[in-house]
């Protein structure tokens, strides 16, 4: 019987093991069966990155409640491996008695190992593993309440998996915790905490003695060791899976500005140009799949979800992963048969596009950025959407007419308006304004590049912001110029939309005129011209000083290179601003704003209820402004208007000329253009120049 125990252990133990492994191999090697992805952070990036989000779980203390629930978990595990780790070598020796150690391969303790070097280390331990063992299940019981009785919209029911889990990491709990006091009953030791007392003293009403009290050790022994093995073999293949790929994730982690799309190099020949199948994604997207644990965090920050439209983030990335899990053996065994490229391009299953996720979810993302700043597993929803939309337009030109109309205007007109370019430098009329190419002619250079956009060239009431903010550079004394007719669309929108080529395009003619008036440093006041300018121009060879308008002009009042009278814009009564999330999110930039306008009037902002990090959308990014919104209950800018609105603000301001249009359409919508204005922090700022 002894001999017995000790086969059954080893066999359960090596075939938990040996499975864990092989799954967690099967999965690495399918998803690196994809494109390649090249990560080149460092060491020690990559070593900062784990202990500030996997060991420190920083994005998951975003939110605090849940954030916590969850570090009572994962802690308790941390607690919990010197305990299981005991078991694991112990259970090979079971009954015998371990050479070396003196006890039995049950009783084996590494804390009491370690007691001999380190006084008391076993008792503070075993402390410590009750309190963690109550507060993992307090965590658990929180989870199941959102779950399933409180039923948080974000989670999916009845979900099996989470039942096996909360039940299983339950179980480990509870019996160790019936082991040990158990164990204390059968050496009467009395040297516990009082969680492990309060469970001595309920085993002793139930009839546990030092004569049976053996029998429960034991018994509790087996089933944490079981559970454990149970629990390793169902894990890899499960969303819990999170715990092995998320912490490689965060390791992986790409290193380049958030705000910055992965570059095709569409004449290799070899980069697949987007996403639709299985293979066409990197191995970094298909390692984002493997790590979702699908708790909806991205979900309910989504400006699309939120508004009732199909798009789902969490779905992105469970549609990864499924289709890693359930289509990419066939690509493998495809590849091994010898059939060609062109053969596997026939296999209509391979396809993630309609057969996992609906071309009407890839074109409801507005990319601002949400979802990846609030899942706490470190994935890229938005990089998965691109992708595949680059798939849509590049290699099939399928994409909703109204954007292609907006594509086309900007490779004939080098705007998406489709205004002739010739009318670029209509809105300086009146303005002391040099282009470039009359600086150039002077024999001089300027300090800055003003970089106008389209939106300031072309529409009407953006023109009047690119107007304030050319006489807050004049009233500095700022010696700056403009590309005019020269300038084209930044190639934001069509980049976004998936068009790489036509951004290539766009980008290479625009750093090329740059390049050759010797531009160094560039302001602009549109947030998607900025991220674009500063982070994704460097791809192509564009390196440029790019300053959004908000901190620079933020600069020149600190610097004092102008005077300012808050009286001046006392008219304009409290002031709420709308975060964009090109300048917030991708680039970090939420006090210049907020600065400018409180010097610019005197009064601190107003705070709407979504706001920095987790500002939302105006609903116009991702080339969303050019194009209908998909089906929904609400439209994302009157969801957004509601929420200003709701500050009581007289004045909505805002720094972005997307953002200013659609919330200027939202105001309109809810009949407020009475009650509140919306403008441009220049013009606010204008506004109180003295």
């Amino acid at each position: 019987m002894e001999i017995a125990q000790v086969a059954i252990y080893s066999v359960a133990c090596v075939l938990s093991f040996t499975y864990a492994i092989f799954t967690v191999r099967k999965f690495w090697r399918l998803s690196h069966l994809a494109q390649p992805y090249a990560i080149k952070s460092t060491f020690m990036q990559k070593v900062n990155n784990v202990i500030i989000n996997v060991l420190l779980q920083k994005k998951l203390m975003k939110r605090p409640i849940r954030g916590l629930a969850h570090v009572f978990i994962f802690y308790g595990f941390i607690v919990y491996g010197a305990h299981t780790s005991s078991q694991i070598i112990g259970g090979f020796f079971g009954p015998y008695t371990m050479p070396l150690v003196g006890t039995t391969g049950y009783e084996f303790s590494i804390p009491e190992l370690i007691e001999k070097v380190i006084p008391h280390f076993n008792f503070i331990y075993g402390y410590a593993l009750d309190i963690f063992s109550i507060l993992v299940l307090a965590g658990l019981l929180f989870f199941a309440l959102r779950r399933w009785v409180y039923r948080a919209y974000e989670l999916d029911r009845p979900s099996l998996q989470s039942m096996i889990v909360i039940g299983m990491i339950s179980l480990l709990m509870l019996s160790t915790l019936v082991a040990e006091a158990s164990h204390a009953i059968l050496h009467a030791n009395s040297h516990i905490s009082p969680i492990r007392q309060t469970v001595v003293n309920i085993l002793t009403a139930a009839g546990i003695n030092q004569a049976n009290a053996g029998s429960w050790f034991i018994g509790g022994w087996w089933t944490h060791i079981m559970t454990v093995f149970a629990f390793m073999a169902f894990v890899p293949n499960s969303k819990h899976a999170h715990l092995i790929w998320a912490p490689a994730n965060f390791w992986f982690e790409k290193e380049t500005p958030k705000g910055q799309l992965s570059f095709i190099d569409l004449e290799d020949g070899v980069t697949p140009w987007g996403s639709a199948k299985v293979q066409d994604f990197t191995w970094k997207d298909h390692l984002n799949g493997l790590s979702c644990i699908e708790c909806g965090r991205c979900t309910i920050e989504c400006p699309a979800n939120r508004t009732g439209k199909v798009l789902n983030p969490k779905s992105i990335m469970t549609d990864l992963k499924h289709a890693l899990m359930e289509q990419m053996s066939k690509y493998d065994a495809a590849k091994k048969a010898g059939k060609t490229d062109e053969e596997i391009a026939q296999m209509p299953e391979l396809r993630v596009i309609d057969n996992y996720t609906s071309q009407e979810a890839l074109w409801a993302c507005t990319t601002c950025y949400a979802c990846v700043e609030a899942c706490p597993v470190g994935n890229n929803q938005v990089d998965a959407i691109v992708g595949m939309r680059r798939a849509l337009v590049l290699s099939e030109g399928n994409l909703p007419g109204e954007l292609q109309t907006a594509l086309t205007n900007m490779e004939n007109q080098s705007n998406p308006w489709g205004v002739g370019a010739h009318k670029r430098e209509e809105w300086t009329e009146g303005l002391d304004i040099k282009t470039m190419a009359k600086w150039k002619e002077e024999g001089k250079e300027p300090e800055v590049l003003f970089w106008v956009g389209c939106a300031g060239a072309f529409d009407d009431r953006n023109k009047k912001i690119a107007r304030s903010i050319a006489t807050v550079l004049n009233k500095a004394d700022v010696k700056y110029g403009i590309l005019g007719t020269e300038e084209n669309c930044t190639g934001d929108s069509a980049r976004r939309a998936g068009n790489e080529y036509l951004f290539q395009t766009l980008a290479g003619m625009n750093i090329q005129t740059m390049n050759n008036y010797g531009v160094k440093k560039v302001v602009t006041g549109c947030p998607h011209c900025f991220n674009t300018l500063k982070n994704e121009y460097p791809q192509l060879g564009g390196n440029f000083e790019v300053e959004h308008h908000s901190t620079y002009f933020e600069k020149l009042v600190n610097d004092k290179k102008i005077e300012l009278d808050p009286e001046k814009a006392k008219e304009l009564g409290s002031i709420t601003y709308h975060d964009s999330c090109y300048l917030g999110r991708y680039n970090d930039t939420y006090d210049a704003p907020r600065a400018v306008i409180s010097k610019a009037t005197g009064t601190k902002v107003v705070e709407p209820n979504d706001h920095k990090q987790r500002g939302l959308c105006c609903g116009a990014g991702g080339a969303q402004m050019w194009k209908e919104e998909e089906k929904g209950n609400e439209r994302v800018n009157v969801k957004r208007t509601k929420q200003l609105v709701a500050t009581e603000a007289r004045t909505v301001a805002s720094a972005c000329p997307f953002c200013l249009t659609m919330i200027t359409d939202g105001v309109k919508e809810l009949g407020q253009e009475e009650g509140v204005k919306t403008l441009d922090i220049a013009e606010i700022l204008e506004r109180s120049l003295k």
